[in-house]
């Protein structure tokens, strides 16, 4: 499990830069917004579309191992190209390295259950890995941005994923008995359809997706938030600090008891509680009170990752668990970028604080929708 800890966290840790360090590198070669915002998009985009078929990939082949450092190679590979490239060439080379992301995050996932003795401290552990990617990665992508230069921001993420490719070939995943497997067309349709009909499932995957939905709205009020408060918009790396710093507290405070509470109620729970401390962010006008705020809401919502992870594992069989973790990293992936778009443009009407509260209200209506869809029409069937 050590191994796998490393090899999912530099690839996680890459991740978490490129959106950065990207964004820097466009700036800096054309002065564009509308490049570096189009660079963001060929990032995001493709990864929507892509996390279906790569998980069902993923459960087929023999060889998981491979095609999860094969992932990793690929965007170690397009790093390096927009390292040298001009910059209308990086839009391409960000699509192309975009179609890796669910496999970085649900394709990891779907290995736990096949490494750990312990499921759900391993489980704990790799939603914290998620967590503290988050802290790291963008903080690591603007300092060497910042003090070098974003090219070699963005040459640290081609190094870190070819760091976390070759740590991935050393796991030694135990193999799955042979099996037939229909094509990868039905195969894809098993998966959506399982997701789909599997009641707590489908309510996990649905408050989540619309709670991360609304973060994507967040994403661009704050800013404009800090702005009003009369702070610099560079303290928005802060503010995601404190969150994240709030994540982790609260994944291990609640580790241990998490496996004995219904995974999909947790996620209800903490969406909703995460919807009510953002709902008291407009109510300060201080720095320092904001940055407390954020990470009381980070306590709230922090089990909300670890929660839907063992709700993938404990409601779907062995078989789907890639396809169902990339898919559901799509879903939440394509969330976000439709929230980013909508907070810009509510931004031009509304204030910061109006936004926020929309965010705030967005969290309990993705708990409701989730509750509502949880309502078994029949009897989920849960594995081992």
């Amino acid at each position: 499990m050590v191994r796998y800890l490393w090899a999912a966290g530099l690839a996680r840790l890459a991740d978490e830069m490129v959106a950065v360090a990207v964004v820097v590198l466009a700036l800096s070669r054309s002065g564009s917004t509308v490049l570096s915002g189009a660079v963001i998009a060929a990032y995001t985009v493709p990864s929507i579309l892509s996390g279906p078929l790569l998980g069902a990939w993923l459960d087929r082949t023999r060889r998981p191992v491979a095609a999860l450092a094969a992932n990793q190679f690929v965007l170690a590979a397009m790093a390096a190209v927009m390292v040298v490239a001009p910059a209308p060439w990086l839009v391409p080379a960000a699509f192309l390295a975009g179609i890796t992301l669910p496999m970085t995050s649900g394709g990891f996932t779907s290995l736990v259950p096949r490494l750990a003795a312990d499921l759900p401290r391993a489980t704990a552990r790799d939603a914290l890995l998620f967590n503290a990617a988050a802290i790291g990665g963008p903080a690591l992508a603007g300092v060497l941005g910042t003090a070098v230069s974003p090219a070699v921001a963005v040459a640290a993420v081609a190094v870190l994923s070819l760091a976390g490719a070759l740590c991935t070939t050393t796991l030694r995943v135990p193999p799955r008995p042979p099996a037939e497997h229909p094509s990868l067309v039905a195969e894809m349709k098993r998966g959506l359809r399982h997701l789909a009909t599997t009641a707590p499932l489908r309510g996990a995957t649905i408050a989540s997706s619309v709670g991360y939905g609304s973060v994507g709205m967040l994403a661009t009020a704050l800013p404009a938030h800090l702005g009003a408060l009369g702070v610099g918009e560079d303290r928005t790396g802060l503010v995601w600090a404190a969150f994240e710093v709030g994540c982790v507290i609260s994944v291990l405070a609640v580790r241990r008891r998490l496996p004995g509470w219904r995974p999909e109620r947790v996620v209800f729970t903490a969406v909703a509680l995460y919807g009510v401390a953002l709902a008291t962010w407009p109510l300060t006008h201080h720095f320092p009170v904001l940055l407390g705020l954020a990470l009381v809401s980070g306590v709230a919502q922090g089990p909300t990752l670890a929660a839907t992870i063992t709700a993938r594992q404990r409601y779907t069989p062995g078989p789907l668990l890639g396809q169902v973790s990339t898919t559901g990293a799509s879903l939440k992936l394509g969330a976000f970028a439709i929230g980013a778009a909508a907070g810009g443009a509510l931004l031009t009407t509304w204030s910061s604080a109006a936004v926020i509260l929309l965010v705030a209200a967005g969290q309990l209506v993705g708990a409701s929708l989730g509750a509502a869809a949880a309502r078994p029409t029949r009897t989920a069937h849960s594995t081992p």
